[in-house]
């Protein structure tokens, strides 16, 4: 039905695409170009993209089993988790540069073969110390996808489209997100943590990492099309583009986002950001095991209200963003890490057997859905900065910001616990405070 209605469109020759139109494109060239980029490249991404994070989202889900079987305390688990995200945030910053060199789907089928070698070295190991190195080791090769993905996404939608386009993408992070609790946690629950770090990766990520590499391409010109033109404006997209390749050569490139204040304001909001987010992937199953009263099997079922929260935040951030804001993306961050902060200061203020079954999975609900409607927002708004020429480098860049907030938030959540004996009601005032900081960037950067 969708298809008719666009043939018919382009038969009487209107114009479908403004920035297709404006490439020389006639009405069918563009219907064939905006079919491509969804089917052959975005939609492929995601659902690749949704079954990745199960390679870094089972080490949270099986912490439980992990802690039991292995020994360690919370804060040994906190510096395992931080070994995997620093790793990762070395990565992406160095991937985010190669990408828009070399391209992105050749980084994101490494990184899909090497994180499923690197999970199941961590299954082998039985000491702390062999879960840390392969753990970062799995940081490594997990850093190798995410920038340039965002990179590959830019070469096919305009900025007027990014918010849709990167909200299908940050949705995939929530669904990967599902897709984990529902995939890991049936696994650990039934046969272990070591299978959870095992079976899935060799099911679901490796003939997905096939597919991808046979189905989607880096850029237009690579399936046969023109690049789309952005229009006349001014914008920090438009800006970017129109940088010629002497000025961005080497580490002028790094040295460009650097001199600008905005973007580095909106690079600590989303360290904060991210000290939230894998806060909550990482240990709420852990607060839950611990404090609601419930048996530990059970855990991964009644957590579920957080991914399913992570679904719809970043889609519909990205469509508020693109409709009522024309493209601005910090009234949709700041908006939402306001959300996030509330939902996180009643988390700290009511326990779970206080607060009822119901009420805490709604408001882990609410929690996931305002975190990663920030994250989308904020993904969207480092590809508006970098556009073509630019965007892995600057994606990357923030995102290594990102994961060294992850990593600070397993050694910093680990500690607390550890030190306060399981004070819980610290630990989300903590992260409220960080991320009322992080808001508080976004407002001064106003981007």
């Amino acid at each position: 039905m969708a298809n008719a209605v666009f043939e018919g469109r382009a038969t009487l020759g209107q114009t479908l695409f403004p920035e297709l139109a404006a490439a020389g494109m006639s009405p069918q060239q563009q219907l064939a170009f905006a079919r491509f980029r969804f089917w052959r490249v975005l939609l492929p991404v995601a659902l690749w993209y949704s079954f990745y994070y199960l390679g870094r989202l089972n080490w949270g889900i099986s912490l439980p089993w992990i802690i039991k079987d292995l020994g360690i305390t919370r804060f040994e688990a906190g510096i395992a988790e931080a070994a995997l995200f620093w790793g990762y945030a070395g990565a992406t910053l160095l991937a985010g540069r190669a990408s828009d060199k070399l391209g992105a789907r050749l980084l994101q089928v490494f990184g899909g073969i090497g994180t499923t070698v690197m999970n199941i070295l961590v299954a082998l190991q039985s000491t702390v110390t062999g879960v840390l190195i392969f753990m970062w080791g799995n940081g490594l090769v997990q850093g190798l996808a995410s920038a340039p993905t965002t990179r590959m996404n830019a070469q096919w939608y305009p900025r007027a489209r990014r918010g849709f386009a990167n909200g299908v993408f940050v949705m995939s992070f929530s669904l990967s997100t599902l897709a984990a609790w529902a995939i890991t946690g049936y696994t650990v629950a039934n046969y272990g943590w070591r299978a959870a770090f095992t079976w899935p990766l060799l099911i679901f990520v490796l003939p997905t990492t096939i597919a991808l590499f046979f189905l989607v391409r880096d850029k237009p010109e690579d399936a046969g099309f023109p690049p789309y033109k952005e229009p006349n404006e001014d914008s920090v997209s438009t800006r970017a583009e129109a940088l010629t390749d002497d000025e961005v050569k080497g580490f002028r490139a790094w040295l460009i986002l650097m001199k600008d204040w905005g973007f580095m304001a909106m690079c600590f909001a989303a360290f904060t950001t991210y000290i939230g987010r894998f806060g909550l992937l990482t240990w709420t199953p852990l607060y839950w095991a611990e404090t609601a009263g419930i048996k530990l099997k059970d855990v991964p079922i009644m957590t579920f209200a957080l991914p399913l929260g992570m679904i719809l935040g970043p889609f519909i951030a990205g469509v508020i963003s693109d409709k009522f804001f024309k493209a601005a993306r910090y009234h949709v961050i700041v908006g939402y890490l306001s959300g996030a902060i509330i939902c996180l200061i009643l988390m700290a203020s009511i326990p779970i057997q206080t607060m009822g079954l119901f009420w805490a999975m709604t408001l882990l609900f609410f929690s996931g859905f305002f975190i990663l409607g920030v994250i989308g927002s904020q993904w969207t708004l480092a590809m508006d900065n970098g556009a073509r020429k630019l965007a892995g480098t600057a994606v990357g860049f923030y995102n290594g910001f990102n994961y060294l907030g992850a990593g600070v938030q397993g050694v910093l959540i680990g500690g607390i616990l550890h030190w306060s004996n399981g004070n819980w009601a610290l630990v989300f005032g903590v992260v409220a405070a960080l991320l009322a900081l992080g808001a508080l960037m976004m407002v001064v950067a106003r981007r």
